[in-house]
């Protein structure tokens, strides 16, 4: 596609160095990172132009989320993510989002003070009264009310309860990572998790640290190390699994990765095979592996090529999971 305007092209190049960061072995570095210490920080990054076309509510296909003995998924695409990425016009960084009214559990809309820098079909995170955090979709905006694609799962206190999730179109932020965080241990369970030795092997969904730092809070018993690394794909995690993770002896290795690999064009034969390899090592040294499906592909100047590519990623996971 051409670019009409050189300033688009500016922006592009930002854009595609969001999901690099520090060295990998793929050479690249991503673009400085400002570290947020408040939901209340309205930061726009985008960095992508208009979509050509208008996004869907995304249905998840069929998949199957076995967590059996030997290996535990955690199916964030479709799940916590809701089929959903970085829209082009949405804000940046940490932005508040602040209600009028409680909301209770089962509710399907939300009133807010303000609906500025929120659009259709966004994802947001919200904190239940229980102190969790979650994500929900906007499926619609009307006055000060936001409908929701789907119902609360907790009740929400008026107030500072709810923010955007993501903080670019690569990234969460870090109200969305302490969601990502809290949507495991919901998922694989507390008592199940809060023992043992446990490595966080992934890219900058890691290496940014807030869902390190809640999964520390939220498994106190646990020894949790952190082995993120920003830029890397499911090649670079298999090429360092012996330097950064046999050593250390876990019980459980969580393996976050995708959003690099669709980023570069990996195809899913490959992916798969990279994945496959990876729960193999985990098995091998007597650890658990926790994966993590894929983030979204963002569209990328109307081109929904990269969004198709990582939900490819998932059903070949739904494949791999089979297998064991």
């Amino acid at each position: 596609m051409k670019i009409k305007y050189f300033p688009l092209l500016a922006m592009t190049t930002l854009f595609l160095g969001a999901c690099m960061s520090g060295s990998s072995d793929s050479g690249t570095t991503e673009a400085p990172r400002v570290n947020y210490t408040a939901p209340t920080t309205n930061t726009n990054t985008n960095t992508m132009p208009p979509r050509t076309t208008a996004p869907s509510v995304v249905t998840p296909p069929a998949s199957s989320n076995a967590n059996n003995a030997s290996v535990l998924r955690l199916s964030m695409h479709y799940s916590l993510l809701l089929g959903q990425a970085h829209l082009y016009n949405e804000s940046g960084g940490v932005k508040g989002i602040s209600l009028s009214q409680n909301a209770s559990a089962g509710a399907s809309s939300i009133k807010v003070y303000s609906t500025n820098g929120l659009v259709k079909q966004q994802l947001i995170t919200y904190r239940g009264r229980n102190g969790q955090y979650y994500t929900a979709q906007i499926q619609s905006i009307q006055n000060k009310t936001l409908r929701l694609a789907t119902p609360l799962k907790q009740a929400v206190a008026a107030g500072g309860n709810a923010w955007n999730f993501y903080n670019d179109g690569s990234h969460p932020n870090w109200v969305g990572s302490f969601a990502i965080a809290d949507f495991a241990v919901r998922r694989l369970g507390y008592n199940r998790l809060n023992q043992g030795k446990h490595v966080l092997l992934g890219d900058s969904w890691f290496s940014q640290n807030s869902v390190f730092e809640r999964l520390k809070n939220r498994l106190p018993r646990a020894s949790i190390s952190n082995k993120g690394n920003g830029g890397n794909t499911s090649k670079n995690l298999l090429s360092r699994f012996d330097a950064d993770v046999r050593w250390q002896n876990p019980n459980y290795v969580w393996i976050m990765t995708g959003t690099n690999d669709y980023w570069q064009s990996i195809n899913t034969a490959t992916y798969k095979s990279n994945m496959r390899q990876l729960i193999n090592k985990v098995r091998s040294i007597g650890a658990t592996p926790i994966v993590f499906d894929s983030s979204v592909g963002p569209l990328n100047y109307g081109s929904d090529v990269k969004t198709r590519l990582s939900r490819t990623y998932v059903t070949a996971m739904d494949q791999l999971i089979s297998e064991y």
